[in-house]
């Protein structure tokens, strides 16, 4: 089986402009990423796409970039753009945030155990103890059913009244066949994804189904200052 691995990023971060090429310590944000990345083994490549010229060369003083268009609107179309145009044929795509400079390769190595038939769309979640900072929106919760697909995405604490038990906190790290990331890509924005601002929301209400793998390896994305200054703090 060949697996590549594209790590989108760009520059035009709303809350934290300029993200990827942030430093923390002395390395940036994208290139943490990478070299966390790379050390999977089971990734037959890896690339960072980005519309960004200084994300592009950055990237290409210790790995691979890809330019892409500015017209994706997420990530998810960064990644198909840029698969587009690599002129090789892979078994699976996996999706890696630009923005969590942490991500350990163990919970890249948990999601290819799940990259088979008949999975299509794979994603990690981590079990989680209620704490107050898992109400917080920027974290998106997860229910599945007993096969180990999921029900429903949110950014509020589902299942409801469930503060004795284990949550399910969404690793946001996603494995797509070509073929479905194709047909994914085709479809139009869902209520539902509108309504949570989830675009995985749009892939279940269109009938896919997307696998869930349980990692026991926890991830922390960077998005705004305070994020900035905790990082620096605690990992650094």
């Amino acid at each position: 089986m060949k697996i590549i691995g594209i790590i989108p990023a760009r520059m035009e971060s709303t809350r934290l402009p300029g993200k990827p090429l942030i430093k923390l310590g002395n390395k940036s944000m994208i290139q943490r990423v990478y070299e966390s990345a790379i050390k999977c083994g089971q990734l037959n490549d890896l690339f960072v796409a980005t519309p960004n010229d200084e994300i592009y060369d950055h990237v290409s003083n210790f790995g691979k970039a890809i330019l892409t268009s500015n017209n994706p609107i997420n990530g998810t179309e960064r990644v198909y753009e840029a698969y587009k145009k690599i002129d090789h044929k892979y078994d699976f795509i996996i999706n890696i945030q630009g923005d969590e400079p942490f991500i350990k390769s163990n919970q890249i190595d948990d999601l290819i155990k799940i990259c088979k038939y008949p999975n299509e769309i794979c994603t990690l979640v981590k079990e989680e103890k209620y704490s107050k900072k898992l109400e917080n929106n920027s974290i998106m919760k997860v229910v599945k059913d007993l096969n180990d697909e999921a029900l429903y995405f949110s950014r509020s604490l589902i299942p409801f009244n469930n503060k004795n038990n284990l949550y399910h906190k969404h690793i946001c790290i996603y494995a797509y066949t070509p073929s479905i990331l194709d047909k994914i890509i085709s479809i139009e924005p869902s209520p539902l994804e509108i309504a949570e601002s989830l675009e995985q929301l749009r892939w279940l209400e269109n009938g896919l189904k997307i696998k869930i793998k349980t990692t026991k390896y926890d991830s922390f994305s960077i998005d705004t200052k305070d994020d900035l200054i905790y990082a620096n703090k605690k990992y650094i």
